[in-house]
């Protein structure tokens, strides 16, 4: 009956992102007509996908012609393409940082030289510090080179590739893993946002380590008190993660939301066993012990940077995210509205009188809900072309067309494989800790319908159509699923 009832959760879960991510792709495809270069990409997109569809026997006799090495090797191999491709991309394309990413830098820079940062804008914004402390720490070790935070994009890049190959060696199979971790290494638009100054990297690769350790503890590998002991440890570490997500880009509550309705809804025959719930409590206890713990660490390096009582409640975010004439982006208007606050009092002042004034443009009457939330999952979900946007600045007209083009030609691609491996999980549902990447990508693209979108905000859910489009590969060969470790 709990395996039964779990099933029938994982396949509405499995639909809702199903629904989410293939209506982003046709609202920023066909809800796009007049500029057609979007429904050709797709096109593009599509074909080769067809023909990988249309040819999937013949590509499935290949497939289990293949040998790869052993799984360490082939991790080895692949991990020494991730970081020559990354690398040789930012060292021959280098940006120099603008607007956010000045405000990084400049942050980062004086953590780096023990100055005064500006408490101004910082205590509006803290998840900024987040990321500025960790480049302005390696600044300190490694100098203040401008190609400092590229290479270290590059290095956290690998280390989330590696995290998406062993995750998929655990739920899928050694080739479904080295496709998954190829996916990663060449993604487009991640090359190009390597060069930037950005704490996408940092969170992307701090949220792979959580469904790494989280994997580990709970997905059933090893005797029941192997797991017991490992549970302490592994949590505490999944603790010390999520914080240090939280302060880098406060999408933890999303993480803990997606955590806790895996526990209770997703696991079937598990839920009934009370030693696997030893091993959860231990888990759990001492993840949100040292997320308490660490939080309140973080809260005194905020407190000395900042001086001031940092808000809770992104106000601003929202506001803009409800803002019809920019449909939910930066608006320029609104941060004046917000930096007016700001001059009147602390940052805590200021986000309560934004969230005054969210009070009012929802009961203003003047919101078209559908119209606002259809053009924010098109611009979150609809195209894959923000790097190429933030690199305008150092390309041609031609050369952004074509960075663009290729960008979202490989996101369409990896879409359509996701969607598919989707469904290969909601026809065979498994019972393992994987459903924390379509549940992560649902409550991400739900907050952002809520609040301020930009292309760049789905930089982290890439990893996530890549491990969902692992299950893919299912599809070309003749055996079944591959028998997962149930949790």
């Amino acid at each position: 009956m709990l395996e039964k009832t779990s099933k029938t959760f994982i396949r509405i879960m499995l639909g809702i992102y199903m629904l989410l991510l293939g209506l982003g792709v046709l609202l920023g495809t066909l809800g796009k007509l007049a500029n057609p270069s979007y429904i050709l990409e797709f096109l593009a997109a599509a074909a080769f996908f067809l023909c990988l569809w249309f040819f999937r026997d013949k590509l499935g006799k290949f497939l289990e012609n293949v040998h790869l090495p052993g799984t360490f090797i082939t991790g080895l191999i692949l991990s020494f393409f991730c970081l020559l491709l990354n690398l040789a991309w930012v060292l021959v394309f280098q940006i120099e940082p603008t607007v956010d990413f000045q405000t990084f830098y400049d942050t980062a820079l004086a953590i780096a030289r023990d100055e005064r940062v500006d408490m101004l804008y910082l205590g509006l914004f803290p998840h900024i510090l987040g990321y500025s402390t960790f480049l302005g720490l390696m600044m300190r070790l490694f100098g203040q080179s401008a190609l400092l935070a590229p290479i270290l994009n590059v290095a956290l890049t690998l280390i989330s590739g590696l995290c998406i190959y062993i995750l998929c060696l655990r739920w899928v199979n050694q080739k479904a893993a080295a496709t998954a971790f190829f996916l990663w290494s060449v993604c487009p638009s991640k090359l190009m946002y390597n060069s930037m100054v950005m704490s996408e990297p940092l969170y992307t690769c701090l949220i792979l380590l959580f469904l790494l350790l989280l994997s580990l503890a709970l997905d059933r590998d090893g005797s029941w008190w192997l797991r017991l002991l490992a549970a302490l440890p592994l949590g505490l570490g999944c603790g010390a993660l999520l914080l240090a997500v939280n302060v880098t880009r406060p999408v933890a509550i999303i993480l803990f939301v997606a955590f806790f309705l895996w526990l209770f809804l997703l696991r079937g025959k598990q839920l009934k066993r009370l030693k696997v719930w030893l091993i959860i409590a231990a888990f759990t206890l001492s993840m949100f012990g040292a997320y308490s713990r660490c939080d309140q660490q973080w809260f005194r390096w905020e407190y000395l940077h900042i001086f001031d009582k940092t808000p809770d409640i992104p106000a601003y975010n929202i506001y803009v995210g409800l803002n019809m004439d920019s449909l939910g982006s930066y608006s320029e208007e609104d941060m004046d509205k917000l930096m007016s606050y700001r001059y009147q009092g602390d940052a805590v002042y200021a986000q309560e009188q934004m969230l005054k004034e969210v009070e009012k443009r929802l009961s203003s009457g003047e919101i078209n809900f559908p119209k606002l939330f259809s053009a924010k999952l098109a611009k979150l979900m609809g195209n894959d072309e923000g790097g190429a946007f933030y690199a305008q600045g150092e390309l041609s007209p031609l050369a952004f067309k074509l960075s663009s083009a290729i960008s979202n030609v490989y996101y369409y691609f990896l879409a359509l494989l996701s969607l598919l491996g989707a469904a290969v999980l909601f026809r065979r549902p498994v019972f393992a800790s994987v459903y924390m990447a379509p549940l992560y990508s649902i409550g991400l693209i739900l907050a952002h319908l809520i609040v301020e979108v930009s292309g760049r905000y789905k930089y982290s859910l890439i990893p996530m159509l890549i491990i969902v489009a692992s299950f893919a590969l299912q599809e070309f060969k003749k055996t079944d699923v591959t028998e997962i470790k149930k949790a």
